[in-house]
């Protein structure tokens, strides 16, 4: 476990599991869902569940994973086994610089690309800047997919503030506008009163960007659109089943490059794959900015830390 901090935050990362962020405390406050659950065994102290979904679940404790080359369901690309969300997120990955306030690192994939995965921490604004860089140093071109995984303790009557969108249902059946549903309910009000597991995309944003707005103070997220065009929102409240076993408040609130989450095969197959030629490198960035809660939505967030409320 590494950590890095400046001014007012804390930043625990894993190099175990693919430099997984597991804590950003701002002033004391948690920003993530961090959970020390003892059980369920975490298949990297264990034996296979035999299937790559509950294997990467085994290991989930919230935090945010970096899920590379391959998010959502397990597929078979060139003849390559890729896991659940992707194997990066479970790698051990190298150490290549740090200071006390950032870290870097890097790992290979299954396929033919490299990740380096840098966490910085800032002050004036306040921000956690996550930016990583994807090459490809073979002779072919490469598909993947990219997704960004962090998830949030929420608590009943929270709030997410989001661009206008489209909303999909978790088989990408069109079901509604941000933030209500055909389904019933609104996405953008957290219910824990009663257990809930969903998935929904929201796709059409024209704008990077995303907010939390929790009694205990707001976080919102700031990102490029054009590399990471979908938001991946996912309830789990209280859910009975593995590994969670009703112990879990939290909504996640994932940028990713592609929709539904049925893995790199089929996005392929849709045109929705991104492709890096040989020898060329793509990076993004995404930040993370904590803000005092005064009870109006926000508009707008920005990388470089600006924030926009609604009138």
């Amino acid at each position: 476990m590494h950590v890095i901090r400046s001014g007012p935050f804390v930043v625990e990362l894993d190099e175990r599991l693919g430099g997984e962020i597991t804590r950003i405390q701002h002033d004391d406050r948690e920003l993530l869902a961090a959970y020390d659950w003892a059980t369920p065994v975490p298949v990297s102290r264990s034996v296979t569940y035999g299937d790559p979904k509950l294997d990467w679940l085994s290991e989930y404790r919230g935090g945010w994973q970096l899920l590379i080359p391959n998010a959502g369901a397990a597929c078979v690309v060139d003849g390559v086994p890729l896991p659940f969300h992707g194997e990066w997120s479970r790698t051990h990955v190298t150490v290549t610089a740090r200071a006390a306030d950032y870290i870097v690192m890097s790992a290979g994939t299954r396929l033919p690309l490299v990740v380096e995965r840098e966490v910085r921490v800032e002050a004036q604004p306040d921000r956690v800047l996550v930016r990583t860089t994807v090459s490809n140093p073979s002779d072919r071109a490469v598909a993947f997919l990219w997704g960004e995984h962090p998830a949030f303790a929420v608590d009943d009557g929270d709030e997410i503030d989001l661009p206008p969108a489209r909303v999909l249902a978790a088989d990408g059946t069109p079901v509604g506008d941000w933030p209500t549903t055909s389904e019933g309910g609104r996405l953008d009000r957290v219910d824990t009163t009663r257990p809930t597991e969903s998935v929904h995309f929201v796709v059409g944003l024209a704008e990077g960007w995303a907010a939390l707005r929790r009694r205990d103070g707001g976080v919102a997220l700031a990102w490029d659109v054009k590399d990471l065009p979908a938001v991946w929102l996912w309830h789990e409240i209280a859910s009975p089943g593995f590994p969670f076993y009703g112990r879990s408040s939290l909504v996640a609130i994932e940028p990713a490059s592609s929709w539904p989450g049925t893995g790199l095969g089929s996005a392929i197959a849709r045109g929705q794959a991104l492709t890096l030629q040989p020898g060329h490198t793509r990076s993004t960035t995404v930040a993370v900015i904590p803000f005092e809660v005064s009870g109006r939505a926000l508009s707008g967030a920005t990388v470089d830390g600006r924030l926009e409320y609604a009138a």
